[in-house]
């Protein structure tokens, strides 16, 4: 029982990890840009082909591999946020309509990158570099994959956190999200800080892509597929927080697992459902609390643990404003 807990634990720490590394590329686009982005499934496409062709056909190694989806998805991004974000919102387009062009734009990427797969026989592939164990903790496997994904998520939210708070560009990103009209007025080069943002998201994006072709097999469809449970760690966050997206990606990882798992066992429930459980787990918190976990305050979680009453946490009964 403890190796089978054990391995549910890292495979949930994986999952949890890949989709909060694509959930915060739609949370930081959504913070600045404000609105959201559904062609961000086409850029954890990208950066998985691209990670695919440099390996296989290449040869490279899994930081080459990484570097190159990187900048692949950022580059996309970027490019698209020029050519038809950022020409629609200057004519005054609302953010209804950049989500649905942001549609269209998916479906274009996508259908582009499906002719390329078909003419050259990539349509389902696999990354030649497998994860390798490296050892076990109480029977369980670990794997180099394991270390890779979580390793890189605590870089990135270090290095997210160092340069939101200890750079004026962070500052500048901040008061950007706060409040758009006025930072511009101050003189905050607001291009400079959505191209910056656009080229971030997409890079994250791509490396998330790049793991899932080495964790299982791609097809010009794989983002599409994760892109409800990337948004569902972002919506769970609370859309603007990068923390929350990060806990809420975790949570969904661990709940999916472990959830689908006990389904199984007790109800006979097959293990193909699993995915239902991370969007079970959106509908009820965003019933409690349409903010998420970013309204959640600790001063309040530890005034209700304190209090002898059993009523609703004040942390989850927010309001709708």
């Amino acid at each position: 029982m403890i190796e089978e807990f054990m391995s549910l634990l890292f495979l949930s720490l994986l999952l949890g990890s890949l989709y909060s590394m694509m959930g915060l590329g739609i949370t930081m686009t959504f913070k600045i840009v404000r609105f959201a982005n559904f062609a961000h499934a086409e850029l954890v496409t990208i950066g998985a082909y691209v990670s695919v062709i440099m390996i296989n056909s290449l040869g490279a190694g899994v930081l080459e591999a990484a570097i190159s989806a990187f900048i692949s998805s950022a580059l996309l991004a970027l490019a698209i946020d020029e050519l038809v974000y950022k020409p629609m919102a200057r004519r005054g387009a609302s953010a209804l309509y950049l989500l649905t062009a942001s549609i269209g734009v998916g479906l274009f990427v996508r259908y582009i990158l499906s002719i390329f797969a078909d003419v050259y026989g990539m349509l389902c592939v696999q990354s030649k570099r497998m994860p390798m164990r490296i050892g076990e903790v109480a029977g369980a496997d670990i794997t180099d994959l394991h270390i890779w994904v979580i390793g890189s998520l605590v870089g990135i939210v270090t290095l997210l956190h160092l340069m939101l708070t200890r750079t004026k560009l962070g500052k500048a990103m901040r008061a950007t999200a706060c409040n758009f009209d006025l930072a511009q007025a101050s003189g905050i080069d607001t291009d400079l800080v959505r191209r910056i943002t656009w080229v971030i998201a997409g890079g994250l994006a791509g490396l998330a892509g790049m793991f899932w072709s080495i964790y299982a097999p791609i097809n010009p469809e794989i983002g599409w597929r994760y892109l409800l449970w990337a948004f569902a760690a972002s919506i769970l966050g609370g859309m603007t927080s990068f923390y929350g997206t990060i806990a809420a990606g975790l949570i969904g990882g661990l709940a999916e697992i472990y959830g689908i798992t006990l389904a199984s066992r007790l109800f006979g429930v097959s293990l193909s459902y699993r995915w239902m459980i991370s969007f079970i787990i959106v509908v009820v918190v965003l019933l409690i609390n349409p903010k998420g976990l970013a309204a959640i305050r600790i001063e309040a979680i530890r005034e209700w643990l304190k209090a002898p009453r059993l009523k609703l946490p004040k942390f989850l009964s927010a309001k709708r404003r």
